[in-house]
């Protein structure tokens, strides 16, 4: 039977520039084995690991998504009074406060102050009476 010899490939020609790839021990390439790739070459679609942190200066269209948006101070928002002006019904008042500012409310803005005890009330309904509260218990 008629054969031929053909050239076995030299061990010194592994891992080289020129030569052939070796994979690494994870089954790899090794970065320093890849050849320059074009950008215009690359297809597909990267994974938010795979992209590195970018400065805001490089993103120049598209749309953020909510979570990448911080808290701002209204003081930051232009036209945001404008745009909001008339909107409140300020006439309103809520314990004596005025819609138009900072209403702060206590436990005693929101119970019921009397000059002596109702005969009787709802489970659970709190009054009070001469800087005491009182809660309403319904007979079990």
């Amino acid at each position: 039977m008629a054969g031929q010899w053909k050239s076995i490939l030299d061990s010194d020609q592994l891992g080289v520039a020129n030569g052939v790839a070796q994979l690494d021990a994870s089954g790899k390439l090794p970065s320093e084995q890849l050849p320059m790739i074009s950008t215009s070459q690359i297809t597909g679609v990267l994974s938010a690991s795979q992209i590195p942190n970018l400065d805001a200066s490089k993103i120049t269209s598209g749309t953020l998504g909510a979570d990448r948006i911080p808290t701002l101070d209204q003081s930051k928002i232009s036209g945001l009074e404008t745009t909001l002006a008339g909107k409140v019904d300020t006439s309103i008042t809520i314990n004596g406060f005025a819609l138009s500012s900072n209403i702060k409310l206590q436990t005693n803005d929101l119970i019921l102050r009397v000059t002596e005890l109702p005969v009787s009330g709802v489970e659970g309904e709190i009054v009070s009476l001469e800087g005491s509260l009182y809660i309403w218990k319904d007979s079990a």
